[in-house]
């Protein structure tokens, strides 16, 4: 067998490995109806945990609790699943989302990442290889672009701003969502901390960026109207496992 499909049949076995481990261990959260995942439609006693967080993730789906979220504002909100036909790029495309999309009569549904943050435990290989902040297409080309978790990771975030307004069409928006914290009053580049501070602040993980409350402030500075979110607190939140502080930035063209 040649080495490169070595390696696929490899990562095949160890992606199937890894599901089934996953599937035992989530045996004892199966036991149990107080929490639901709308995506699938799974139940509950508890989400599992990941990474440093409690009741987060959707053994059945993979959804965290961003996605669970960002589901709800598109159905139920945005009404994205419904007519009209509508051109979507989705940035570091979450398994979960992506399965909600595909075969849908009413997306035009294409993917991108730069494959630095790829996390095969919740996500997706993209179509296209490309960063936020570089977007290989031309103006005015979608009505939506999904970007969850993505801003936070680029290291000029208003240059990757400007480039998802620049190819959103006039009347299209923009998906957002990133960690932020809501007792900081300004955004602080990586580049202006220690690793001591990024310790502290984030348990470590590789970002780029450590949101405040102006994050609404840094879109609409590139052309951006964006919607105050209070849907968090208006849906049942901990049967969803969703912060009732939870936002998604609906940014428009």
């Amino acid at each position: 067998m040649k080495p490169y499909a070595q390696l696929i049949t490899s990562q095949v076995f160890m992606n199937r490995l890894r599901n089934m481990r996953l599937q035992v261990r989530s045996i004892p959260y199966r036991m149990g109806d107080t929490v639901e995942c709308p995506i699938c439609e799974n139940h509950y006693k508890a989400f599992m945990p990941f990474r440093y967080r409690k009741n987060a993730y959707c053994p059945s789906c993979k959804s965290l609790e961003r996605h669970r979220y960002a589901y709800l504002t598109l159905r139920d909100r945005l009404g994205f699943y419904d007519a009209p036909l509508k051109k979507v790029l989705h940035f570091a495309p979450d398994t979960c989302l992506s399965m909600t999309v595909k075969g849908n009569q009413y997306i035009d549904y294409l993917t991108a990442d730069n494959m630095t943050s790829f996390t095969n435990s919740i996500t997706d290989k993209p179509d296209c290889v490309m960063s936020i902040d570089d977007i290989q297409f031309e103006k005015n080309t979608f009505d939506v672009v999904i970007a969850i978790g993505v801003l936070v990771m680029v290291p000029e975030d208003t240059k990757a701003m400007r480039e998802v307004y620049r190819v959103l069409k006039p009347g299209g928006y923009a998906i957002f969502h990133d960690p932020i914290n809501y007792k900081q009053a300004y955004s602080l580049s990586d580049t202006s901390l220690t690793k001591e501070e990024k310790l502290g602040l984030y348990h470590g993980h590789d970002q780029r960026w450590y949101y405040g409350v102006d994050y609404a402030d840094r879109l609409q500075a590139q052309g951006f109207e964006v919607e105050d979110d209070t849907y968090a607190q208006q849906i049942d939140n901990k049967r969803y496992g969703i912060s009732p502080n939870e936002k998604i930035y609906i940014a428009r063209k």
